[in-house]
C-alpha cells in the first residue's frame, strides 16, 4: 500500500517548488515594481514640461483674446466716432453697400 515515507517526501518536494514558485512571483514582482517607478520617475519630468507649455500656450491664448478684444473696442469706438462726425456719408455708403448686395444676390 501507500508508504508513509513517500507521501512526506512528496509533501516536501511539492514545497519546494511552491517554495521556489512563489521565489519566482515574488522576483517578477519585485522586477515589474521596479520597472514601474523607473518608467514613473521618467514620466514626471516630461509630464511636468507638457504641463509648463501648456499653461504657457493658455496664457498666450488669453493675452492674444485680451488684445482682439481691445482691437474690437478701438474698431466700434473710430466707427461710431465716424458716424457721428459724417452721417450723410454714412448713410450714402450703407445704401450704396445694400445696392451692391441686392444686385450681387440677384438670380437674373
Amino acid at each position: 500500500m501507500d508508504n508513509p515515507s513517500s507521501t512526506s517526501t512528496l509533501a516536501n518536494g511539492s514545497n519546494g517548488v511552491v517554495g521556489n514558485s512563489q521565489k519566482v512571483v515574488e522576483r517578477v514582482a519585485k522586477t515589474a515594481h521596479d520597472t514601474v517607478d523607473r518608467v514613473a520617475a521618467a514620466a514626471g519630468p516630461a509630464i511636468e514640461r507638457l504641463s509648463s507649455t501648456y499653461s504657457t500656450a493658455g496664457d498666450t491664448l488669453r493675452a492674444k483674446a485680451d488684445q482682439l478684444g481691445a482691437l474690437e473696442e478701438q474698431w466700434l469706438t473710430n466707427a461710431r466716432s465716424y458716424v457721428r462726425d459724417h452721417p450723410i456719408a454714412t448713410v450714402a455708403i450703407g445704401l450704396l453697400a445694400g445696392w451692391v448686395i441686392g444686385r450681387l444676390g440677384r438670380s437674373d
